[in-house]
């Protein structure tokens, strides 16, 4: 599997990883380090083994997702 973020504003690849929580650290640096708006242009997509492309986020969705997936899953008990 390959994460791959694109800017898409200029259909650039931005970066690529191996681990969605690497793709994910990426993209919340960015909100860190120049605000909620950075992801505006941004899409994350999987890429499969067999080359079969999914998206999983874009622009403020992916903000969320990020946010999301960065908190500790709570445990029922």
């Amino acid at each position: 599997m390959v994460y791959a973020l694109w800017d898409m504003e200029t259909i650039n690849l931005a970066a690529d990883y191996d681990i969605l929580r690497d793709a994910l650290a990426l993209v919340l640096e960015g909100i860190e380090r120049n605000g909620p708006h950075d992801t505006d242009t941004l899409a994350l997509d999987v890429e499969d083994d067999e080359g079969n492309v999914t998206p999983i986020a874009h622009g403020q969705a992916l903000a969320e997702f990020g946010k999301r997936e960065r908190q500790p899953s709570s445990i029922a008990g």
